[in-house]
């Protein structure tokens, strides 16, 4: 059997180490960013240019200024999502972020991670894992989303969280690490993930 490239181990979420290819990806994804960040939201060439860098990216998504991700390639958006400014993407793994999410500044999401033994992690062995927020989230400023979470539909995160665990659906959490402080009661008539709220301004 042909050995796995470490982009296969990457997303295999097995240890990997850098390597030319991922140094490519990560560098053509950079002369996108500064593209992106040097044009303000909604502009046509700066859309383009989201979609092309991104795997997925839903109708009426706004992304604000001095967005950053490791590769683009593996993340995906849905629709009526708003990114604001200074969010962090570190997408060594899928990062897909579902319909109507809200993520405040500052925000930084994680699939990335280390080893824990010292002698492995200077020597550069990697690791990596999925991160699915899902339907109709609020991640508050400056949260951490750590590797390998799952954010509840409808689920808010209070701001300067470190989130570290799954989150249950319709529910706010909050500290670090991350702990459930109540539960939300859901909308019974009608779900914020059955429709899409048209933004026209970019807010």
């Amino acid at each position: 059997m042909e050995a796995r490239s470490n982009y296969e181990k990457m997303l295999a979420e097995s240890e990997y180490m850098p390597d030319q290819k991922l140094a490519e990806m990560a560098y053509e994804c950079s002369k996108s960013l500064v593209k992106i960040n040097s044009l303000p939201p909604r502009d046509p060439e700066r859309q383009a240019t989201l979609k092309r860098l991104l795997k997925h990216l839903g109708e009426h998504v706004t992304i604000k200024g001095n967005f950053n991700c490791d590769y683009g390639r593996h993340i995906s958006i849905g629709d009526g999502t708003i990114i604001n400014y200074n969010v962090t993407i570190l997408d060594t793994n899928h990062v897909t972020i579902g319909n109507n999410v809200f993520i405040a500044p500052g925000v930084v999401i994680s699939a990335a991670t280390h080893p824990l033994n010292a002698e492995r992690r200077v020597t550069r062995h990697f690791q990596s894992h999925p991160v699915i927020i899902k339907d109709c989230a609020w991640i508050g400023a400056n949260a951490t989303i750590l590797t390998g979470v799952t954010i509840g539909r409808n689920a808010v995160i209070a701001a300067g969280s470190v989130v570290s665990r799954d989150v249950p659906d319709n529910c706010l959490v909050g500290g670090i690490p991350a702990g459930v402080i109540k539960m939300i009661p859901e909308n019974e008539e009608k779900n914020g993930n059955d429709f899409v709220f048209h933004d026209d301004y970019g807010l």
